[in-house]
């Protein structure tokens, strides 16, 4: 080897760890990793290997907000969910951004959705035709939000059908005026049965 590339060596060790200590490595992966870091992605295989399966030591973290979410259960279940999606959409590129800067083990979702998967009887082997994981909260959280809508509406269906009634004063009696429902419910009075309702 000669001077110039061992100076070019030595150089890149050098930044590579002024930049590993100043935490700015994980950020300037995450913009350039697909095309300028190659090199040094390789390196944090080994080191990966040699690690026996810890985080790559030349990886910054993720900020404190994010440390946190990610020490609780419901944290690391959805970075758990947005790393299937992401194998699920065959977004390599960006797993390999994700992970390293949330600062993840490379496999730990897979082993979070099994646990998961374990304590809530819920499949845990998933075909690609399926979908991801993620695509069944978002559909079941919606259809949730529906139904309680539906449920919502339809009781306010319920509570404000025109009524026939003998006169106005009868009809105020009963149920306090519109103008009283407050903060978008329904008025509390109680609809009178049909049968009382129904000779004019």
């Amino acid at each position: 080897m000669d001077d110039y590339a061992r100076e070019m060596m030595e150089l890149k060790t050098l930044v590579t760890r002024t930049l590993e200590k100043k935490g700015v490595l994980a950020k300037i992966r995450a913009e350039l990793r697909a095309s300028v870091f190659e090199a040094i992605e390789e390196e944090d295989r080994v080191i990966e290997e040699n690690e026996d399966g810890g985080n790559p030591a030349l990886l910054g973290s993720c900020n404190d907000r994010a440390k946190q979410l990610h020490a609780s259960p419901s944290g690391r279940l959805l970075t758990a969910l947005i790393g299937e999606y992401l194998e699920w959409a065959q977004l390599s590129h960006t797993m390999k951004v994700y992970l390293p800067e949330c600062n993840l083990p490379k496999d730990f979702w897979k082993n979070e959705l099994k646990d998961f998967s374990n304590k809530n009887g819920a499949e845990g082997s998933r075909s690609a035709e399926s979908g991801p994981m993620l695509l069944d909260v978002l559909e079941g959280y919606l259809k949730y939000e529906n139904l309680s809508q539906t449920r919502m509406a339809g009781r306010r269906m319920i509570n404000s059908e025109p009524e026939p009634t003998l006169n106005t004063e009868h009809r105020n009696m009963r149920r306090p005026p519109s103008s009283s429902s407050v903060g978008g419910m329904p008025p509390m009075g109680r609809q009178m049965p049909p049968s009382q309702t129904s000779g004019t």
